[in-house]
């Protein structure tokens, strides 16, 4: 329980000396990152986060902006991580690090944003092209998870639907599966709605970016498969001295369909 009231649920595992905390991203889950965690070396101990509205963490409904949701992993991190900590965040959840950094820099070794855009006008434009994708979530939201895997198994995917291209019982669906039976459905309907309260502050990213101690990385997805993240993106992150690369072949969701390349990534990076 933070101080605020609200709960921030947390998994941990790992018995190494470098701590790294895994961050999830928008109507995902830790759920979605346990392929991940089980392929990370040794040297590493982990914390996976459920972020407000997510997974087994409390619902928080009119606030969902990044800001706030970035303070509030501050503060978890400053009550429960003895030392600055490695982070990972993917797409939204990457955006919540960063904020995190911004206000509370001394909690941070360093982090990794996993396919995160980087400005308001982006995600304006990523969102203005998922309406109806989130619009379909948030009405199954709450759904039973064995009714949500064949929902979401029937989504388009390339040529045909995600259940063709991963099989039923891909890790993906399950997870996904998973996440949206616990799932916020006013985190959607804020991203539908009200997204300017949600990501109106990326205007600061520069200057997050710039308090942020330690190296920084931007993993793009591959824009020859899906790539959420733009030139603009990986230019701010160059610009305040981090670095940027991709992994060939792998898209938008990164640790979802490549764990074990993300957690090479990952353990080349940090430490």
């Amino acid at each position: 329980m933070l101080k605020t009231g609200r709960v921030i649920n947390v998994r941990s595992g790992g018995t190494g000396d470098l701590p790294l905390i895994v961050v999830h991203g928008g109507s995902g889950s830790s759920r979605l990152c346990a392929e991940l965690l089980s392929a990370l070396p040794g040297r590493i101990r982990w914390w996976a986060v459920d972020l407000p509205g997510h997974g087994e963490s409390s619902w928080t409904p009119g606030r969902y902006g990044l800001d706030i949701v970035g303070a509030t992993l501050a503060e978890w991190a400053e009550r429960e991580i003895p030392t600055p900590a490695w982070w990972y965040g993917h797409s939204y959840g990457g955006q919540a690090v960063l904020a995190a950094a911004g206000a509370v820099p001394r909690v941070f070794a360093g982090l990794v944003l996993g396919d995160t855009p980087l400005s308001p006008e982006r995600m304006y434009r990523i969102l203005d092209h998922s309406v109806e994708r989130l619009r379909r979530w948030r009405e199954w939201c709450g759904r039973p998870e064995a009714e949500l895997v064949e929902l979401l198994g029937g989504e388009a995917y390339g040529d045909g639907t995600f259940a063709d291209a991963l099989g039923r019982d891909h890790p993906y669906l399950l997870g996904m599966a998973a996440s949206l039976r616990r799932h916020d459905p006013e985190f959607l309907g804020a991203l539908l709605d009200d997204r300017e309260t949600v990501y109106e502050c990326l205007v600061h990213a520069e200057s997050w970016l710039a308090a942020t101690p330690g190296p920084a990385l931007l993993l793009r997805g591959d824009p020859a498969v899906m790539a959420m993240t733009s030139e603009e993106d990986s230019a701010l992150v160059r610009s305040t001295g981090g670095t940027v690369r991709s992994l060939p072949g792998v898209g938008h969701g990164l640790h979802h369909f490549a764990p074990a390349a993300v957690a090479e990534a990952l353990d080349g990076f940090i430490g």
